[in-house]
C-alpha cells in the first residue's frame, strides 16, 4: 500500500506510521520521507511524526533545518521555509517559476542547493537539462554542468562533501537507455570544476561516509549478467571490487557510520540463462550471497532457502538486514531478515512488495525501502 511502517525490534511490533511515501534521507532523529503528492515529513524513531516541508512535487529538508520546496499546482517557483542556525529567512522565494527548476538536493552543510534546470532547445522537443548550485544565504547561482548533447537529461543528484554525483541520459529511447546506451554516471567537484564520467550504469551509486563512491558498471538491461562493482576513491582513482568474468556484483551498501567505511554487496554467478528462470528464482543466477568486507577479510551470508537480493549494515557494523526473495512467488515475494554478522538470520517482516527484478535495472534496495535506527535491536 506504499505506507511507511515501523518495526520495533524490542517487541516485534509492526505498525503503519505514515501514508504513501518513500524514504528520502535519514537523520539521528529518524528518516525524512517524501510524499507521493509532495511534501516531506520526519518520522521519529519512536513512531511519532512531524511535517517538515509542504509544497508541490519536489522538496528537500536540509541539515540546518531549512526546507526547499516547489510550489503547488501550476506554481513551479522554489521556496525555503524554516530557519537553520544561520537564521535563513522563513518563506522566501529563491527561484522564480520561469527559471524552470526540476529536482534539487541540499549539500551536507545545508548551505548549497544543487538544482537541475530544464532549458528549452530546438528539436528534439525534450528539454535540455543543466546543473546549477545555489548558495542560498548569499543568493549566488552558478552553472556547474552543461552537456554538449542537445537531449541531455539529468537525474539522481547526491552530494558527498563538495562533490555531486548524478546520472546523465542523453538518449530519447527508453529501450536504448535500459541497455545503458548513452547513460553516464558523472561525479563533479563544485569548487574545482573537476569531473569524471564513470560510464554506463543502471543501478543507483552509493556514497560512503568518508567520501568514496561505489557504483555498478555494466550497460545491459538484465541485472544477472555483465555487472561489476567499482569504487571511485577520494583521489579520483577507480578500482574494481567484485564482479567481472564469471561473477556479477550488485547492491553496494556502506556502513552508515565511518568505521573505516567498509562495503557490502550481493554476488552471484554471471549467466546468460533465460530471463524467466531468473525471475522465478531458479538456476545459477539465484545462487546469490551477501558479501561483507569486515576489515579482516570477507564474510558471506545468505537467506535460507531463498534468493539473497540485498544487504544493509547496522550503524555499529555488527548486524545486517538481508533482503530475501521467495522463489516462484510472483507477488509479495520479498522478506526482510536480521542477523548478527556471520550468524544465522531470522525473519522480521514477510510478504513485502510485488516482484520487480531483473529488467531495466529493477532491483529493490534495502537502502531505499528501509531506514534503520542507531539502536542495535
Amino acid at each position: 500500500d506504499d505506507g511507511i511502517y515501523r518495526y520495533d525490534g524490542a517487541t516485534g511490533g509492526l505498525a503503519q506510521v505514515w501514508r504513501a511515501s518513500t524514504v528520502a534521507r535519514e537523520s539521528a532523529d529518524g528518516p525524512y520521507v517524501r510524499g507521493r503528492e509532495g511534501g516531506t515529513a520526519l518520522l521519529r524513531w519512536d513512531g511519532t511524526t512531524q511535517q517538515a516541508c509542504g509544497g508541490g512535487k519536489w522538496s528537500d529538508f536540509s541539515a540546518r533545518g531549512v526546507c526547499a520546496f516547489a510550489g503547488s499546482g501550476a506554481d513551479t517557483a522554489v521556496y525555503t521555509s524554516g530557519a537553520g542556525q544561520d537564521g535563513a529567512p522563513d518563506g522566501r522565494k529563491i527561484l522564480p517559476a520561469d527559471w524552470a527548476a526540476g529536482t534539487f538536493a541540499w549539500d551536507g552543510t545545508g548551505r548549497d542547493l544543487a538544482i537541475v534546470r530544464g532549458e528549452a532547445r530546438p528539436e528534439p522537443v525534450r528539454q535540455h537539462s543543466t546543473l546549477w548550485v545555489l548558495d542560498v544565504r548569499q543568493g549566488r547561482l552558478e552553472k556547474v554542468f552543461d552537456s554538449a548533447s542537445p537531449t541531455s537529461y539529468l537525474t539522481g543528484l547526491s552530494w558527498s562533501g563538495r562533490r555531486i554525483s548524478f546520472i546523465e541520459i542523453d538518449s530519447t529511447s527508453a529501450s536504448a537507455g535500459a541497455d545503458g546506451v548513452n547513460i553516464h554516471l558523472w561525479v563533479l567537484d563544485v569548487d574545482t570544476g573537476r569531473r569524471i564520467d564513470l560510464g554506463h550504469v543502471i543501478y543507483p551509486p552509493r556514497w560512503s561516509p568518508d567520501g568514496r563512491l561505489a557504483f555498478v558498471r555494466g550497460g545491459d538491461r538484465f541485472t544477472w549478467t555483465h555487472k561489476e562493482l567499482a569504487v571511485l576513491d577520494r583521489d579520483w582513482s577507480v578500482s574494481v571490487v567484485a564482479g567481472g568474468g564469471s561473477t556479477i556484483a550488485l547492491a553496494p551498501a556502506w556502513e552508515p557510520v565511518d568505521h573505516g567505511s567498509r562495503l557490502a554487496w550481493v554476488e552471484a554467478p554471471d549467466t546468460s540463462e533465460c530471463c524467466l528462470r531468473y525471475v522465478a528464482g531458479l538456476g545459477p543466477s539465484a545462487q546469490r550471497v551477501a558479501v561483507l568486507d569486515t576489515g579482516a577479510g570477507r564474510v558471506t551470508m545468505r537467506c535460507p532457502g531463498m534468493v539473497t537480493e540485498g544487504v544493509r549494515r547496522s550503524a555499529d557494523g555488527r548486524s545486517v538486514l538481508l533482503l530475501c526473495r521467495v522463489p516462484g512467488v510472483e507477488y509479495h515475494a520479498l522478506q526482510v531478515w536480521f542477523a548478527p554478522v556471520g550468524a544465522a538470520p531470522r525473519a522480521l517482516v514477510t510478504g513485502l512488495g510485488d516482484l520487480a527484478f531483473g529488467y531495466y535495472g529493477k532491483q529493490p534496495s534495502l537502502l531505499d525501502m528501509t531506514a534503520w535506527s542507531l539502536a542495535d535491536r
